[in-house]
């Protein structure tokens, strides 16, 4: 079982995050994406949350429903009500984050990626203390008020930063935050072996965003990563799986 600790210690293989779940083949930050992810050993799960109209924490990425549903609108000016109308395709609905937590609690580990600040914020840690994943879950966040926000109000909480994400100082500025978990993006203009090499020496944890093909899993295997975001969590565990085999002849 994954645990962010162990993570950031650098005691685990390189870790596969199912991006938006097994988003790949199934309508992402659903259910049927969760559940099929943690079938194929996704070592941890990455959503998004966001709040409704009347202040629910739902699961989805964008900011409005149209790119995922067959409806229009602001997540945050549709209620509860109207979001479940909703069809994602292969029956599925936009789930509540209390939903997902039932179904991926304590099966694998979390990557949270909150878009809501405040209260909400916090109503987000209170449920990650309730269903005891403290250990095995850690929230990003782009602003940085809030990273350090939360560090001082929940400092058994674990926060990887995406603020500067693609900015070549990327690693300074989340230095400054006193972050430990970072997630690179491959557009990145610091993305390298040397870069990597360079963050573990600080005692940082390098997740990458992302990789779907066999050759792209491998390039960034090669960086020696420590965790990669991956719409096929399937590739990752067949090149895994090869990369395993290869170093035991």
């Amino acid at each position: 079982m994954f645990k962010v600790e162990d993570y950031i210690a650098r005691k685990l293989p390189v870790v596969c995050m199912a991006h938006r779940g097994f988003s790949g083949q199934y309508p992402e930050n659903t259910l049927l994406a969760f559940q099929k992810a943690i079938e194929v050993g996704a070592d941890v799960i990455e959503f998004d949350v966001r709040s409704s109209k009347d202040g629910e924490l739902v699961v989805i990425h964008d900011s409005t429903v149209d790119r995922v549903s067959n409806g229009t609108g602001r997540v945050d000016q549709l209620t509860l009500a109207e979001l479940k109308k909703l069809d994602l395709g292969l029956g599925q609905k936009i789930p509540t984050l209390k939903e997902t937590l039932d179904l991926v609690a304590g099966k694998t580990g979390l990557n949270i990626h909150v878009r809501v600040k405040g209260k909400q914020l916090d109503r987000v840690v209170e449920l990650i203390k309730e269903y005891d994943i403290v250990e095995e879950a850690f929230i990003v966040t782009k602003d940085p008020q809030e990273v350090l926000r939360l560090r001082k109000k929940y400092p058994e909480i674990h926060v990887c930063s995406l603020y500067g994400q693609t900015n070549p100082n990327y690693l300074e500025l989340s230095e400054k935050l006193g972050v430990k978990i970072l997630q690179a993006n491959i557009a990145g203009p610091y993305l390298s072996r040397k870069w990597v090499e360079k963050c573990h020496r600080k005692g940082f944890v390098v997740t990458v965003f992302w990789a779907d093909t066999f050759s792209d899993i491998m390039h960034y295997m090669k960086l020696r990563v420590d965790g990669i975001l991956t719409n096929f969590p399937d590739n990752f565990k067949e090149v895994a799986k090869k990369c395993s085999l290869s170093e035991t002849h």
